[in-house]
């Protein structure tokens, strides 16, 4: 169990997202774990809008996560909007610049670009030579004579600086690694890293459980804090997010891949998302791989999160998907599926409701997801279709001889179901195992023939769930319409 150490005995977390777009799978398996930290421990759970961007943020994107934490079931018990802060941040900024633990920087973009490129030439890890931390009254009025706009730069301390990671464990960064930070841009806007670890003081956060790609912001903010003693939370680390090649999961190599309302919209349920993003670097033992809400927040431990990244496995999410698919009552199954036939202009209000249901119920536990109900069951709704290329050369032959078998076979089950008094399954699938029984015809050889007549492909539901759903004219339209393509 990991050691819980505040002053008060409150554990107070936060996840502090930019709005510049869409909810990434990292930044809902962050909000996660830390909502998940503060359930276990009885504390907060802080929602921290980081907008100090703004060139990028937008309301839409704030909204879009607003919304995508939402459907997860991620509720937050405060929230914060870091441009309403200014005034909080130009304190501190007025408290480092007065103690001399921080400085203008006059520097032009043009010069930064030199001093940079003649670090990499000199293979400095520094990018920045820190020419402008002792001007003179006289350099400071030249400067501004010239109408340049300064930024703010934190100095930096030349001793080694300590993180002590829940995660990661022990280390010392050298300093020798660190440069002055930017704190305040020229525009006036104070910068990620200064906001960050103030609003931690400010809010009392206790535990900063953020990704790795995060760790090389970590000495800044300790440095930060050190010249403004506040008191620092603790740090965890959590393992990046990877894609099965290994690389980095980002929305600039993988697009909507990692956009968490993509799924929404995909008809994933938030249980099975939920549960996925949980096991993304956390594991409770080598076993149990499904959690309720409940189980995770008992069971949540930082220390059994791995250092280890952790791979983006989109069949597992599918199965996940699909075994809380599978949990639902066909009802819900149905209400739930309907919006995506809706979309596609399958069904309206006028649609009976009970034949939709015997659809679904037809489909059992072939879902996915809610969107591929499309892929199962177009052919339902419309004869609209062409017919699978691969399944046609399989099961209705090439050769001359191959599509008249089928033409007969067809022609004959046609004859049979026009003859049929009562259009029901039993009564169905007692005269198609007659009729190929009798005539020597394998059962799957009939079956597919006819099923890639009434939906164009070769799997799907039970044939006789298709042709008592489809109903008789329907079923003897698209033999004759098949019989005709052969």
């Amino acid at each position: 169990m990991t050691e819980i150490k505040t002053e008060d005995g409150n554990v107070r977390v936060r996840m502090a997202p930019s709005p510049t777009g869409f909810l990434h799978i990292g930044g809902a398996r962050t909000a996660l774990f830390n909502w998940l930290f503060a359930k276990h421990h009885n504390g907060e759970f802080i929602l921290r809008i980081d907008d100090t961007d703004t060139a990028r943020s937008t309301d839409e994107s704030m909204q879009e996560i607003f919304d995508a934490l939402k459907w997860l079931g991620i509720n937050w018990d405060k929230q914060y909007v870091q441009s309403e802060r200014r005034n909080v941040y130009d304190k501190y900024v007025s408290q480092l610049l007065d103690s001399g633990n921080a400085y203008h920087c006059y520097c032009t973009p043009e010069e930064l670009e030199e001093i940079r490129a003649q670090a990499r030439a000199d293979k400095q890890p520094r990018s920045y030579d820190r020419r402008h931390r002792n001007l003179t009254p006289e350099d400071v009025a030249r400067f501004v004579t010239e109408g340049r706009k300064p930024t703010v730069r934190i100095k930096m301390p030349d001793t080694p600086i300590h993180v002590n990671d829940l995660i990661l464990g022990s280390l010392n960064i050298d300093p020798a690694t660190l440069e002055d930070e930017v704190i305040v841009r020229s525009n006036g806007i104070p910068n990620y890293n200064l906001t960050s670890i103030v609003d931690d003081a400010e809010m009392q956060i206790t535990h900063v459980i953020r990704g790795t790609e995060h760790l090389n912001n970590t000495p800044k903010q300790i440095a930060i804090a050190n010249a403004l003693d506040l008191k620092l939370p603790q740090f965890a680390h959590i393992p990046l997010v990877l894609d099965d090649s290994g690389r980095k999961l980002s929305k600039r190599h993988h697009g909507d891949l990692v956009a968490v309302n993509r799924y929404r919209e995909q008809g994933y349920l938030p249980e099975a998302m939920l549960n996925f993003v949980a096991r993304l670097g956390w594991s409770y033992d080598d076993k149990q791989e499904i959690f309720s809400v409940d189980e995770l927040i008992e069971k949540f431990d930082l220390a059994r999160v791995g250092k280890s990244g952790s791979v983006f496995d989109i069949k597992k999410l599918e199965w996940l998907n699909s075994h809380y698919i599978n949990q639902l009552d066909v009802a819900s199954r149905t209400d739930a599926v309907i919006p995506f036939w809706e979309q596609e202009g399958l069904v309206d209000s006028d649609t009976d409701r009970d034949w939709l249901e015997k659809i679904v119920e037809a489909v059992g536990e072939r879902l996915t997801t809610f969107q591929g109900i499309l892929l199962q069951t177009r052919y339902f709704f419309t004869d609209d279709f062409e017919y699978d290329a691969k399944a046609v050369k399989k099961w209705w032959g090439s050769s001359d001889e191959k599509k008249q078998r089928a033409r007969e076979i067809l022609t004959n089950l046609g004859q049979i179901l026009e003859k049929i008094p009562t259009f029901d399954l039993e009564t169905v699938e007692t005269a198609i195992w007659k009729y190929t029984d009798e005539n020597d015809i394998k059962r799957v050889a009939a079956m597919q023939t006819m099923r890639i007549a009434l939906t164009g492909t070769s799997f799907g539901p039970s044939l006789f769930d298709i042709v008592v759903l489809l109903g008789k004219d329907e079923v003897l339209k698209r033999i004759e319409k098949a019989i005709t393509y052969l």
